[in-house]
């Protein structure tokens, strides 16, 4: 089964791409599901998604915001040839100094999975490294040569190992010094900043006369 839906929240950063300045913020999870794609590898959940949480229950249908909340302990399981990709809806990843996405995965049975970036919300991929299991793995964008914004990342699962099949994402996240969450001012904003410069003006102008 495939899933594809884009939130709201993808056109505001598609806007901040053009206008957007580094910032001072921490981290930045990627928290938009663009697309879902459930291999069937495991007959147990042959559609839709499952994970669960870790310690917890599993596996069990779970949302797919199990992979975009943030949190270390929900996860959404990829067993082979599953996959998700996930968006950055307040800005986007570049490359920094040192590290730059971390994706996380619970559990620890071995579960691996491939990891892919975009520079264009999904419509193209470039190979970035393998994520491995019960750890948080970090990757360098430097280390392939990538020199784009990252605004989406393909998580696709290689095995169907532990007590909820596959690779069991938590999160994946971009590194301060490789983020940028500035958003494009909102139209309104935009018009009172140009209604007070226009005051200032006309300010400035009295006082001259």
């Amino acid at each position: 089964m495939k899933i594809r839906r884009i939130a709201a929240g993808a056109t505001l950063a598609i806007s901040s791409l053009i206008a957007a300045s580094p910032a001072s913020a921490a981290v930045i999870f990627a928290d938009t599901v663009i697309d879902f794609f459930n291999s069937g590898a495991n007959p147990s959940f042959p559609t839709g998604s499952y994970g669960g949480t870790f310690p917890g229950s599993f596996p069990v249908a779970v949302p797919l915001s199990n992979a975009t909340d943030g949190n270390a302990a929900t996860f959404v399981s990829l067993p082979t040839g599953s996959y998700i990709t996930l968006g950055f809806s307040g800005g986007f990843v570049f490359d920094g100094a040192g590290l730059d996405i971390f994706v996380s995965e619970v559990g620890g049975a071995d579960e691996t999975a491939n990891v892919y970036v975009s520079s264009d919300f999904g419509a193209s991929f470039t190979f970035l490294g393998v994520a491995t299991t019960s750890t948080v793995s970090g990757f360098d964008l430097a280390s392939i040569g990538y020199t784009g914004n990252v605004n989406a990342v393909k998580i696709v699962g290689l095995d169907n190992f532990g007590g909820s099949p596959g690779f069991d994402l938590a999160f994946v996240q971009g590194l301060e010094g490789s983020v940028v969450v500035n958003p494009v001012p909102e139209p309104t904003s935009l018009a009172l900043v140009a209604l007070g410069l226009l005051g200032a003006a006309t300010a400035a102008r009295g006082s001259r006369g």
